[in-house]
């Protein structure tokens, strides 16, 4: 990332990790001390909704204030609960350092057609959006669907089934077997799939994200006839790429860093490609500014009369 945008400061964090904040703390702190003629600095926290803004400033808060320090932001597993620009926080004493925490921020419009349904779906598994905008079992489907192109052979959704369950492709039968696995039944010993689908949902969430981008590939064979076809490797949703036999036999950093490239890059001529054919704007939008140019044009219209008629006087 850094060689990507050398023009931007990256610095990678989790907020449950001391280590990471007393870094990121102190990176803030030699900031202010780098600029002595300002009084104080202040930080602006932006970001997609519900990715821990709220929680990163408070982790902040405690490392950064001697003594102790009582939770200055409230914060949810849910998006939408900042819902506007906070009062300053206070980072540092000395320097002074404050932050402001934003609300969220979220693509106007999705997409139109399968591409924006799908953004949505995406969106609503990461809890980016209320995910109870979505149906949780067609949100379980597509989660199922992905782990499954992600690693056909050893998906990591097996660890939550029954020893022996072979990889499965329809959602409702694996709703059922997750269901007896966590004996979540009702009445009569029926299946709950629709209990087991929000957990199933939590559980990735939580570490099936992780277990899925940690997954070693399979054993490269001595022999290249016998190398297993090309596998599909990456984190999420949209950081994901192909490795092929070669690429297998020595999958270290310098090829993931490639491959995590080849991604941003891809992503970034998609998006471009698609504002260049007007897909990020919806049709409520479009209405919207066709109806101000048209009400533009009468406005100079009507100036050009009055300056035509003043003229003629």
């Amino acid at each position: 990332m850094e060689t990507k945008y050398s023009d931007q400061r990256i610095f990678f964090a989790s907020w449950n990790r001391t280590r990471d904040i007393r870094a990121l703390n102190e990176m803030l702190v030699n900031i202010a001390r780098k600029n002595p003629y300002i009084p104080e600095l202040n930080v602006l926290v932006v970001g997609m909704p519900n990715v821990g803004k709220s929680t990163l400033l408070n982790a902040l808060r405690n490392i950064g204030i001697a003594g102790p320090t009582p939770k200055a932001l409230r914060t949810s597993s849910q998006p939408g609960l900042t819902r506007v620009l906070s009062t300053r926080l206070k980072l540092s004493v000395d320097p002074l350092v404050y932050s402001y925490d934003s609300p969220g921020v979220m693509l106007p419009f999705l997409g139109n057609g399968d591409k924006g349904a799908e953004r949505g779906v995406k969106l609503a598994l990461i809890a980016g959006i209320k995910e109870g905008l979505y149906d949780v079992e067609a949100l379980a489907s597509y989660l199922l669907y992905r782990l499954n192109v992600l690693d056909p052979v050893s998906p990591a959704y097996l660890r939550i089934l029954p020893p022996g369950t072979p990889p499965l492709v329809d959602v409702l039968e694996f709703l059922d077997t997750l269901a007896r696995r966590l004996c979540m039944l009702k009445r009569g010993g029926v299946p709950d799939q629709a209990r087991a689908a929000v957990w199933f949902i939590g559980w990735w969430r939580e570490e099936g994200g992780l277990l899925s981008a940690s997954a070693p590939l399979l054993a490269a064979s001595p022999s290249p006839t016998l190398d297993p076809p090309s596998q599909r490797r990456g984190w999420g949703f949209d950081v994901e790429w192909t490795v092929n036999a070669d690429e297998a036999r020595q999958y270290d950093t310098a090829v993931i860093q490639r491959k995590m490239e080849e991604c941003i890059d891809a992503f970034e001529r998609a998006a471009l490609e698609e504002e260049r054919e007007g897909g990020g704007v919806s049709s409520t939008q479009e209405k919207k500014r066709i109806k101000e140019q048209t009400i533009a044009k009468r406005v100079a219209k009507t100036r050009a009369r009055l300056t035509a008629k003043r003229g003629g006087r």
